[in-house]
């Protein structure tokens, strides 16, 4: 079956599966996120297999009204999710009313995003439609606790995980450590910390999805119900204050009992993580007891791949003092030269502070693991000679596996132009593709 789509087939993002959030690892603040979950998770006994691709998709710049209903999100996310990737979004710290306000070394939004790939690698590790337990076997021996970042093998590839961004998001993508050094910090997370609660989240949320999904197939198989008319699983919004706040998403199709063991599941999930930080901050018993740790995970493989759609390289150092049209329109309401005068002040205070919180080597997994970068050479922010430096720079490298493309005519705001939406679509589509091929 053809997995070759257009603009006009393209569906807009579902409502998501789940909604919920999560702590950061930088403090602890509540992120939103979305999860969506492809065709191969569907309640249908004839889905095809799951194999475990993921994707996250990181918004442009909060300040200027970036989020995650970004239209360029909407793409991307969507385009992935078509062809079976399990497709995580979320907000960073204070975009659209979410909780914290934008940094200006983006230290934190980097430990935004490191939070929500670690949520979203555990919770496709636990998630199994098949209905076996997702947690036999899923600890193992202080001898054994290397990360399993692997590069795909012939017998045996590693599901990919994707990590993706638009403009901001690119460039904090670009500035991510590699997979495995996110990973091993929720190796053995200290009980109560914001990386252990983001894992027995993943872990939890996994689990009740798949006693979900696996009860409407065998439903679905012994009642021989029509596909026409699935039964859905439930749209549940989980995390921090949220256990108790009924999900706009529930779907009506399974039963009250059901969703409210769900629910209490959750609550008693995050009542003993809270009991566990109270205990944790306890001087005394502290002091009598050594610190409690999660266990390892075992299996936790993944092969990383990164897709960046107009970086914004060349103004990590200094964003406030670009050369922008003063006039220049952001989204509706929202003009560019608002927001000149508090960033140049940000930035003033803090020279070059953005440019020294880059972690050494980051650029360096760009070129080691399949990675694809998109830009127009209309750019409003970023000169197309810049990019094209850079790009150059990190092709030109010996076994590099990064690869540039420059759409002429093309600018920053993508889906302002229905051309070149589908033009992005496509690059998007033919890059996931080659992903999925290289992974079989």
């Amino acid at each position: 079956m053809s997995m070759i789509f257009t603009l006009d087939e393209y569906a807009m993002l579902p409502k998501p599966t789940l909604r919920l959030t999560i702590p950061s690892l930088h403090d602890a603040l509540p992120l939103d996120c979305r999860v969506y979950h492809p065709h191969s998770l569907s309640p249908l006994p004839s889905a095809p297999p799951w194999n475990k691709h993921a994707a996250v998709v990181a918004h442009p710049y909060a300040p200027l009204g970036g989020c995650y209903d970004d239209p360029v999100v909407d793409i991307v996310a969507g385009t992935l999710l078509k062809l079976g990737f399990l497709v995580a979004t979320f907000n960073f710290r204070g975009a659209l009313g979410s909780a914290g306000r934008t940094s200006w070394t983006a230290r934190a939004e980097r430990a935004d995003y490191m939070s929500v790939a670690g949520f979203v690698a555990h919770y496709v590790h636990f998630l199994d439609p098949s209905g076996r337990p997702s947690s036999e076997d899923s600890t193992v021996s202080e001898e054994n606790r290397a990360v399993q970042v692997q590069p795909p093998t012939l017998s045996s590839p590693a599901p990919i995980l994707l990590l993706s961004g638009y403009s901001y998001g690119a460039m904090i993508t670009t500035h991510l450590p590699p997979l495995d050094a996110i990973l091993s910090l929720f190796l053995t997370p200290e009980s109560g910390s914001p990386a252990a609660e983001i894992r027995l989240r993943a872990q939890h949320l996994a689990e009740m999805q798949s006693t979900v999904i696996s009860s409407a197939r065998d439903a679905a198989s012994s009642h021989h119900l029509s596909p026409r008319a699935p039964r859905r699983g439930v749209g549940l919004r989980v995390g921090g204050d949220e256990e108790n706040r009924k999900s706009q998403d529930s779907r009506r199709s399974l039963s009250m009992d059901l969703e409210n063991s769900v629910r209490q599941d959750a609550a008693d999930l995050l009542a003993k993580a809270a009991r566990a930080r109270r205990n944790r901050e306890a001087p005394n018993k502290q002091a009598q007891e050594p610190t409690k740790r999660l266990p390892p995970v075992a299996g936790l493989t993944f092969r990383p791949a990164y897709l960046l759609v107009s970086p914004l390289q060349g103004i990590i150092t200094n964003l406030a003092t670009m050369s922008f049209p003063s006039s220049l329109s952001i989204g509706p309401g929202r003009l560019l030269s608002r927001w000149l005068p508090k960033l140049q002040e940000e930035s003033s205070a803090e020279p070059n502070a953005l440019s020294r919180s880059i972690p050494p080597g980051a650029e360096d997994k760009l070129t080691q693991n399949p990675t694809l970068a998109v830009y127009g050479d209309h750019d409003v922010f970023v000169s197309a000679r810049k990019l094209r430096e850079w790009a150059t720079r990190l092709q030109t490298l010996e076994n590099s596996h990064f690869h540039a493309i420059e759409v002429s005519g093309a600018g920053h705001f993508w889906a302002q132009s229905r051309k070149n939406a589908r033009i992005l679509q496509d690059m998007v589509q033919t890059f996931g593709l080659s992903l999925l091929h290289d992974a079989t």
